[in-house]
């Protein structure tokens, strides 16, 4: 039963994202380039990342969390900023900015269904693998969608404070994973991103006269 709840855990996490871009561009009209962007982009992102985290010190741990929320929240957000500031110049609609999100939380999805397979048989798995990954495939693609359409109201309305603030709630929200124990975690980082999301939102309502 475990080793299904694994597989299951795995898949969920490994098609969400394509599903999701697919609903989205049907019911959108949604161009489809800026997700294959974003996942591309990915790849260098976390490999640096990868790379400089592993110079961190374990000795306290909450301190290693920090930095690691700060390092991931200044690359993939401050990625997301230049990549559609100055690359993705030819997308300008708010809906560019939903595919961009789902395109970059694919590539998350993507390591954490891998991992969830790479269980399967070692007995090692938490028998609540399943619920858990439901709830974290959905409340990472908000987060993550979120923080992409508010970055995109920072470049079209030149907002200083934006990219700074969507840091510092990736950085919030990474190292609350790590910091704090459940169901803490979870309580904590459902609230923020339901509080990112409604911000989104309103930056989405705001920017409706750059829809093709």
């Amino acid at each position: 039963m475990t080793d299904l709840k694994c597989f299951l855990a795995g898949m969920t996490r490994l098609f969400s994202p394509l599903i999701m871009l697919v609903l989205w561009r049907k019911k959108a009209g949604a161009r489809l380039y800026p997700a294959f962007i974003a996942f591309a982009v990915c790849f260098p992102v976390f490999i640096m990342g990868g790379a400089i985290r592993s110079g961190f010190s374990h000795e306290d741990f909450i301190i290693y969390y920090i930095q690691q929320g700060l390092l991931y929240g200044i690359l993939e957000e401050g990625t997301k900023y230049l990549v559609m500031r100055y690359y993705l110049t030819s997308y300008r609609s708010r809906r560019d900015s939903v595919t961009y999100g789902i395109g970059h939380g694919a590539y998350e999805e993507l390591g954490a269904g891998l991992s969830c397979l790479g269980l399967i048989g070692t007995d090692r798995a938490d028998p609540n693998i399943l619920w858990f990954n439901l709830w974290a495939a959905a409340e990472g693609t908000i987060l993550v969608t979120a923080l992409t359409v508010i970055i995109f109201y920072g470049i079209t309305n030149r907002s200083r404070i934006i990219l700074p603030s969507a840091i510092f709630i990736h950085a919030f929200s990474n190292a609350a994973a790590g910091i704090f124990i459940e169901p803490a975690a979870i309580i904590i980082r459902t609230v923020l991103t339901a509080v990112t999301g409604f911000a989104a939102y309103r930056c989405w309502q705001s920017m409706n006269i750059f829809d093709d």
